[in-house]
C-alpha cells in the first residue's frame, strides 16, 4: 500500500502530467488582451463605454487539464463589461453592437470562420495551431439594488460589487428596455475561489516574488499558484473526463465540480488530503431543490440549473461522485506496481513510467518506459509576458 507521503507524490505526478505549460496559459492571456485592445481602439463603436475584458473559467481559475483527445481545442471564456445602464440599451442591441466588433476583430485577425452567435455570447474559433475557441460575453455592471440584494444574502461587498447584467436571447425581455436582465457574477466567483485557496496561495505568491519570477505579488497570475485546491479540482475534472469520454454532453460540468470543491475544501495542506476531504464533504453543498449548486457570490445563479430539465444530469453527477470516491480510495490502497499502472491508465488515461514508480518507492528492474500522454506537450515559441487581467 502507498505510504501517506507516496500517496501525495502519486497525485502530484498525475497533475504534472495533466497540467498545461505556462506558455499556453500566457498565450490564452494574450488572446484576451488582444480583444481588449481591439475594443478600445479609436474606431471602436464601444470605445466610449470603457470596455474591460476579464478572463473567466478554468484558465482564470488555474484548473485547466489536457484534453483526452489529442487535437481537441481548449475552451477560453471572457466577459467584457461596458459602462452603460439597462435604461440605455436592450440586451438585443448590446449583443448586436458587441457582435459587430467581434466580427471586425475576427476579420482583422484573419480568422477563417466568422464568429458564431450563441444564446449569451459570441464564439470565436482561432486557427488550428492555436487550439483555442473563445466564448466572449458582453455585460453591464450590475445596479445598486441588485448589489444590495446580494449583500442581504451574506455575499461580501468585495464579491457583490463584481456582479454583472448579461445578455441572453432566451430571456423574455431580451428586446425591451427594462431593468429586468439576467444577472451573473463570474468575476466574484473567481475572487471567491482564490480566497478559498487560503494561506497556500499567499505563500506561493510570496515565494514566486522572492524567487524573482514576478516583480510583485499582484503580478502573480492565479495559474502559477498550484495550490492543493487547484490541483484537486484538476484531478476531479480528469476523472470526470475519463468516465464520460463517450458521453461528454451529460457529464457534470466543470463549474459544478469547481464550485463544490471550493466549498468542500477545508484548508488541507496537500493534494491527497484535499481530494479525500473534498469528496467526503462535497454532497453537503448540493441542494435538494433548485438552486442545486448556487454561485456562492450570487446565490440565485444555479450552476446546475439544467438538472431540472434533464433528470440524467443530477443522476450522472451523483454516480460520478460515488465512483470518484471509490476510485481514489481504491488506488491509494494498491500494493503492486503493475496493478497501480493498470489502474492509473484505466482511471486517468495516464501511463506511469519506471521513474514514476521509483519515486513512489517501488522496485523497478526493467528499463523505464517513455511517458505517453493522450495529448502532447504544446510548445509555443516566444510566449508573451503574463498580462494581468481585470480582477
Amino acid at each position: 500500500m502507498l505510504t501517506e507521503t507516496s500517496k501525495q507524490t502519486y497525485l502530484e505526478l498525475l497533475v504534472e502530467t495533466l497540467d498545461i505549460p505556462p506558455s499556453l496559459y500566457e498565450r490564452a492571456v494574450s488572446q484576451h488582451h488582444s480583444l481588449g485592445e481591439w475594443l478600445c481602439r479609436d474606431a471602436s463603436r464601444l470605445r466610449d463605454f470603457n470596455p474591460r475584458v476579464s478572463a473567466q473559467g478554468s484558465f482564470r481559475h488555474g484548473t485547466v487539464v489536457r484534453p483526452l483527445i489529442q487535437d481537441a481545442a481548449y475552451d477560453l471564456d471572457n466577459v467584457t463589461t461596458l459602462d452603460l445602464s439597462k435604461r440605455q440599451v436592450t440586451q438585443r442591441d448590446l449583443k448586436y453592437l458587441y457582435g459587430l466588433e467581434v466580427r471586425g476583430y475576427a476579420e482583422a485577425h484573419g480568422m477563417t470562420e466568422p464568429p458564431e452567435e450563441k444564446n449569451r455570447c459570441w464564439r470565436l474559433r482561432y486557427a488550428d495551431e492555436e487550439r483555442f475557441h473563445l466564448d466572449s460575453l458582453p455585460s453591464l455592471p450590475e445596479e445598486e439594488n441588485v448589489i444590495g440584494l446580494l449583500r442581504t444574502r451574506d455575499v461580501a461587498e468585495e464579491f457583490a460589487r463584481r456582479a454583472i447584467a448579461i445578455t441572453d436571447k432566451r430571456h423574455p425581455a431580451y428586446a425591451t428596455i427594462t431593468t429586468n436582465w439576467p444577472t451573473s457574477n463570474p468575476r466574484g466567483f473567481a475572487r471567491w475561489l482564490e480566497e478559498r485557496m487560503g494561506t497556500f496561495a499567499q505563500a506561493r505568491r510570496r515565494a514566486l516574488v522572492e524567487g524573482q519570477v514576478y516583480a510583485s505579488v499582484d503580478d502573480v497570475p492565479t495559474y502559477a499558484l498550484k495550490t492543493p485546491l487547484q490541483r484537486a479540482i484538476q484531478l476531479l475534472k480528469r476523472h470526470r473526463d475519463v468516465k464520460f469520454a463517450d458521453n461528454p454532453d451529460v457529464a457534470p460540468i466543470s463549474m459544478i465540480l469547481t464550485n463544490l470543491a471550493g466549498q468542500a475544501y477545508n484548508g488541507e495542506s496537500d493534494v491527497h488530503l484535499a481530494v479525500r476531504g473534498i469528496l467526503s464533504r462535497m454532497l453537503n453543498y448540493v441542494g435538494e431543490v433548485a438552486p442545486y449548486v448556487p454561485n456562492p457570490t450570487h446565490p440565485a445563479e444555479d450552476y446546475a440549473d439544467k438538472w431540472s430539465k434533464d433528470a440524467r444530469l443530477e443522476k450522472n453527477f451523483r454516480h460520478w461522485h460515488a465512483e470518484a470516491s471509490r476510485d481514489f480510495e481504491r488506488i491509494s490502497r494498491l500494493t503492486d506496481s503493475a496493478v497501480l499502472k493498470a489502474a492509473t491508465r484505466e482511471t486517468f488515461r495516464i501511463d506511469l513510467t519506471g521513474d514514476h514508480l521509483k519515486r513512489l518507492g517501488f522496485a523497478v528492474t526493467a528499463a523505464p518506459a517513455i511517458i505517453t500522454s493522450m495529448a502532447p506537450t504544446v510548445r509555443i515559441s516566444s510566449p508573451p509576458r503574463p498580462w494581468g487581467m481585470e480582477r
